[in-house]
């Protein structure tokens, strides 16, 4: 999950870049903590064996594998390596920023070709919007600190503070139901209810023609989306 900094950067003085270089969560201390453990313990067991076992002709061999080493390093194109690093976290963020599914390009599609006022069309135009807003909420608690501590728990989503809520009692116990693998995730499980409700439409009557019921059921491009953003997890 990311860690936010935005609180120790919110105000300017002369500390807070020493306690944003010194923070252990989330940093980067953390992240090569263990490949700079190796390489330096790498470096101090070939230092005592060139000081301390090793005789001076072997010293002589070493140093001399040593430069050898040393000028092989011009041959590696650094700057091309370089380009290639800018390019990967370019194309990550792209992929992040163009994965984000926003809802506002579904819930304008639906209130268009699923038309009416009366009270079950209302209510099913905003029960496929928070099924799929329940979808994403199940993605962002896995790659977001900020929506974690938001929604810690299933129960936390039935009874948000300040709404509503986004799942009923009963449709939290069908998630809860689902018996799945945990390296398998629960985001397929609504967006298959709000695909089952497109369908329920389509054959009430309330959507019309069947190229406009194909149009809704674009919802279930949703889930890629979704899919797609939890394998990126550096929100």
């Amino acid at each position: 999950m990311t860690v936010s900094y935005n609180l120790d950067v919110s105000s300017i003085s002369g500390s807070s870049f020493i306690k944003l270089l010194f923070r252990w969560r989330g940093s980067i201390w953390k992240f090569v903590i263990v490949d700079l453990s190796l390489w330096i313990c790498g470096y101090y067991i070939i230092f005592c064996i060139y000081r301390y076992a090793m005789n001076r002709e072997a010293q002589i061999v070493f140093e001399k594998v040593a430069a050898h080493c040393d000028k092989k390093l011009d041959y590696i194109p650094l700057t091309f390596m370089l380009g290639f690093f800018v390019t990967v976290v370019i194309d990550r963020w792209r992929n992040i920023f163009n994965n984000m599914g926003y809802i506002e390009n579904i819930a304008l599609s639906l209130s268009t070709l699923l038309r009416g006022d009366s009270k079950e069309v209302v209510l099913m135009r905003r029960t496929i919007i928070r099924y799929l807003v329940v979808s994403q909420i199940l993605a962002f608690r896995d790659i977001s600190m900020r929506v974690r501590r938001r929604f810690p728990n299933m129960e936390s989503m039935v009874t948000a503070e300040q709404i509503s809520g986004f799942l009923h009692e009963h449709e939290k116990g069908d998630l809860n139901k689902i018996s799945i693998q945990p390296v398998y995730k629960k985001y397929w499980a609504t967006v298959n209810w709000a695909l089952t409700l497109c369908h329920r439409a389509h054959k009430q009557g309330l959507i019309s023609a069947p190229a406009l019921l194909n149009t809704c059921l674009n919802v279930g491009y949703f889930l890629i989306v979704v899919i797609i953003l939890s394998r990126i997890k550096i929100l």
